[in-house]
């Protein structure tokens, strides 16, 4: 799209090139880089996470074209990644010469055969579900949340409390029988 969009109105190679690395690399990779619990679930510890962000701003470095100088006074990432960014830019220009284009139907078949073997290889278990919702909240919780449910106006009519009751002790009695 970009090459086209480029041809289309005669726009300068390097210019065409800095579009490319900024779309590509600073806004889809960059922030699967930096936080991949946004894409796998997956918790990332606190002490992970200045790690991933360096790796980061090494990854949009390297899709950069200019070189910056780089001093004692350098972010840490610059310092310890110096000598390999260079190497780094010199795969990005093949790179996107291998890029082949995908039509509109190309790609939305391709997003529909991910999802039906997502759906085909897992499946949903709602009994399952259910008993991780119980075992993080309502088990975890129970006094609480039938406290509040007998304290609101709207839920006394409908009973919510005796109901959740009903349902807890329907849970403890499917757990004890596993």
């Amino acid at each position: 799209m970009l090459d086209k969009f480029g041809n289309d109105y005669k726009i300068e190679s390097d210019v065409l090139l800095a579009w490319k690395n900024e779309c590509y690399a600073a806004r889809v990779w960059a922030p699967f880089i930096a936080k991949p619990d946004i894409l796998f679930d997956v918790n990332v510890p606190g002490h992970v996470e200045p790690c991933l962000d360096i790796l980061r701003q090494v990854f949009v470095e390297s899709f950069t074209q200019t070189a910056h100088k780089v001093n004692k006074e350098s972010p840490p990432q610059k310092l310890l990644f110096h000598k390999d960014i260079p190497r780094y830019r010199k795969l990005i220009a093949p790179f996107f010469v291998r890029v082949e284009p995908v039509d509109e139907q190309e790609f939305w078949s391709a997003l529909e055969e991910i999802s039906n073997t997502q759906k085909e290889e897992l499946k949903f278990s709602r009994q399952s579900t259910l008993h991780q919702l119980y075992n993080l909240f309502i088990g975890k919780y129970r006094s609480e949340i039938i406290d509040d449910f007998e304290d609101m106006e709207e839920s006394k009519d409908l009973q919510f409390a005796h109901k959740l009751e009903e349902v807890i002790d329907l849970m403890e009695e499917i757990s004890s029988d596993s």
